[in-house]
């Protein structure tokens, strides 16, 4: 039998490029107003909260820090930090999560939906998140979009023309990772958004920049 925890891990060179230093620190501090623009900082202290591909902890950690403590994560890659956070953290694949039913209030899943494999994967996805939030229940995403601008900097990037900076050419790293499945999810993006707008969930959010969107939805 296939092991689906294997499809979501990331790789050693992914690992070591995504929490390069300064660039990492740097992308964490962005978190806070990222979660406020979600809505997600107005929600109950007391509201349970997943974050579903939770890397090493830093979202829930930026909720910690603004005084949520009902606190867990999930994601296909273990961290040597899970010990020591304080924070209950899983290892596990978020298209097939060992929750029971109607376990949470906030699900977030931040710069990971590309990771999914596609419009079947996102749709796995999004119904594992409707089968184990709480009625009235909040999934929050923030990831890429598919547009001709987004693409022509991906591309220049991966050329290395337009890694002028320490940054970029830390982020071009990170795209050479993990090209193999954010390009065919770039490709399939008229189908993922689909899925999004077709899922059992009423949305309360939807916000698009040039490099990402925001959207923030509620279970029936």
């Amino acid at each position: 039998m296939e092991d689906r925890t294997n499809i979501l891990a990331e790789s050693s060179d992914w690992q070591s490029a995504h929490y390069e230093e300064p660039y990492y620190s740097e992308r964490t501090a962005k978190l806070p107003p990222k979660l406020k623009r979600l809505g997600i900082l107005s929600a109950p202290v007391d509201a349970r909260i997943l974050d579903a591909c939770c890397g090493r902890g830093e979202a829930l950690e930026a909720l910690r820090q603004a005084g949520f403590r009902n606190l867990e994560g999930i994601d296909a890659t273990p961290q040597p930090n899970w010990n020591s956070t304080g924070l209950a953290l899983h290892h596990g694949d978020v298209q097939h999560m060992p929750f029971p039913d109607a376990s949470f209030d906030v699900i977030l899943n931040l710069h990971a939906l590309h990771h999914m494999g596609g419009a079947e994967g996102v749709a796995r996805f999004l119904s594992e998140c409707h089968r184990i939030l709480k009625p009235q229940g909040t999934l929050a995403i923030v990831d890429f979009p598919s547009s001709p601008q987004i693409r022509l900097v991906f591309w220049l990037l991966r050329k290395k023309v337009f890694a002028i900076t320490g940054g970029l050419r830390n982020f071009a790293r990170i795209l050479d990772e993990e090209w193999s499945y954010l390009r065919p999810y770039l490709q399939g993006w008229p189908e993922v958004k689909l899925v999004l707008d077709r899922a059992p969930f009423t949305t309360v959010r939807n916000r698009q920049r040039f490099f990402l969107y925001y959207r923030t939805m509620r279970r029936a």
